[in-house]
């Protein structure tokens, strides 16, 4: 085994181009690199002698190639897909992981499970670091990044998009918004940044089809207060603005010094070429008023409607459900949220209560199918919007039920609608706030 050297620097590399940007990066600064690179995520173009290739189930491969190539720093960098299981082929180390893994698992949440990520390598004497840490040079910096110059973001749409980042902070969403002209247009959730614009760009060719004006959107983008950046720093790159463009939205904004912009260069050309303006902008601004000047989050009393009957895991989502909801009431959004296993998957913007309820069919955490049974819940508030349709649609998307969000002027759920979730076997709750 060599030696362990503070300038030998383990990466764990995913796919894109962000583990050979580090590595490129790493070595220009005079620092040694031991890669070990997940096959199927990873590109071929990282094959080299100081590579190692592993398969998803290794997981004492992983460790034991850092270990052998005296690495005492590891960056986990790239993007990463839920692996098919018929795929894995585990060693030992993984069965010795086997309990880490599911209590991870178990947990839910994208920040829990890495944190646990981190904590694992630990134990072995591995420090991970970010990525921000050991290549700043790849952050997108404050101000103007790329794009024309006579062109300037809507500042009122990027300020909205900070507010509702930091209103859904608390509840693990996601790290992107899309708001125009002042009204938010599209939320990210367990699908990722890419996939909410490719919905989004689809909804606006619909209402461009329409002839409906779509207006100038910003994409605003930025790590939640408090998020592990080590393992999960957002990125920007060209197929951001390639989407960006394709959507006829204006521009990008991102948290500065906190934001990777991947393939620089081509980012910058696109931007030019497309008119797309890309700005960083100083956000913890309104990160460190987080929960200042905001409501506490309400306790809501739950009653059980109809015949069938939610476990207690189903009334703690319920419960997230509404608080988002909460949470987005004076965004004029959030007319429904999708929550499984205490993992919030989706939530509404704009694109209407049954399509947002279809999405959710395909969104699932990490363990989502090894813990079958959690099958989420539809939250929605009480109202004309709440019909057989809304149950109809939960129970397609293989929810286990709706809850449902009474206010003052809505006390009831209509009998219509429960019979409904009787017959498709779902459950039905009623949230009511606790008046203080």
């Amino acid at each position: 085994m060599r030696r362990a050297s503070p300038r030998r620097i383990g990466i764990l590399a995913g796919g894109r181009s962000l583990p050979m940007e580090l590595a490129q990066s790493l070595r220009q600064r005079g620092a040694s690199v031991h890669i070990v690179a997940i096959e199927g995520e990873a590109s071929e173009a990282l094959s080299g002698p100081d590579t190692t290739w592993v398969n998803w189930g290794q997981i004492g491969k992983i460790i034991s190639s850092f270990k052998n190539a005296g690495c005492r720093q590891v960056a986990i960098a790239g993007s990463v897909r839920r692996p098919d299981l018929s795929t894995i082929r585990p060693d030992l180390g993984f069965f010795r992981a086997l309990p880490t893994v599911l209590r991870l698992l178990r947990i839910g949440g994208d920040d829990a499970i890495l944190r646990g990520v981190i904590a694992y390598f630990e134990t072995f004497g591995l420090e991970v670091v970010g990525v921000n840490q050991l290549a700043p040079e790849l952050l997108v910096g404050a101000g103007r990044f790329a794009g024309p110059d006579d062109q300037d973001v809507d500042l009122d749409s990027v300020r909205i998009g900070f507010e509702v980042l930091r209103a859904l902070a608390p509840f693990d969403v996601g790290q992107a918004v899309v708001v125009t002209d002042g009204s938010v247009e599209a939320i990210e959730g367990a699908e990722g940044t890419d996939r909410m614009l490719d919905r989004l760009i689809a909804l606006r060719h619909e209402r461009m089809r329409d002839r409906q004006d779509v207006g100038q959107g910003v994409l605003v983008k930025a790590p939640k207060p408090g998020q592990e950046l080590r393992v999960d720093m957002p990125a920007i790159g060209p197929e951001t603005v390639r989407k960006i463009a394709g959507g006829d939205l204006s521009g990008i904004a991102v948290g500065a010094g906190r934001v990777l912009a991947v393939e620089r260069s081509r980012l910058q050309e696109l931007a030019r070429a497309h008119r797309v303006s890309v700005v960083g902008v100083d956000s913890e601004q309104w990160d460190s008023q987080t929960g200042k000047d905001q409501p506490s989050a309400s306790e809501f009393s739950i009653r059980h409607l109809g015949r069938c009957h939610p476990r207690d895991l189903d009334k703690a989502d319920a419960v997230k459900g509404a608080r988002v909801i909460e949470a987005m009431e004076s965004f004029a959004g959030g007319r429904v949220a999708v929550v499984s296993a205490r993992h919030v998957l989706a939530v509404e913007a704009g694109e209407g209560v049954l399509q947002t309820l279809r999405r959710a069919a395909d969104l699932r955490q990490w363990g989502g199918g090894v813990f079958a049974r959690r099958k989420g819940v539809a939250v929605v508030p009480a109202g004309r919007e709440l019909d057989v349709e809304v149950i109809a649609a939960a129970a397609e998307a293989g929810l286990a039920g709706v809850g449902v969000v009474l206010h003052k002027f809505t006390a009831s759920v209509g009998s219509e609608v429960v019979a409904e979730a009787d017959r498709r076997k779902l459950f039905v709750i009623a949230l009511e706030r606790e008046r203080s």
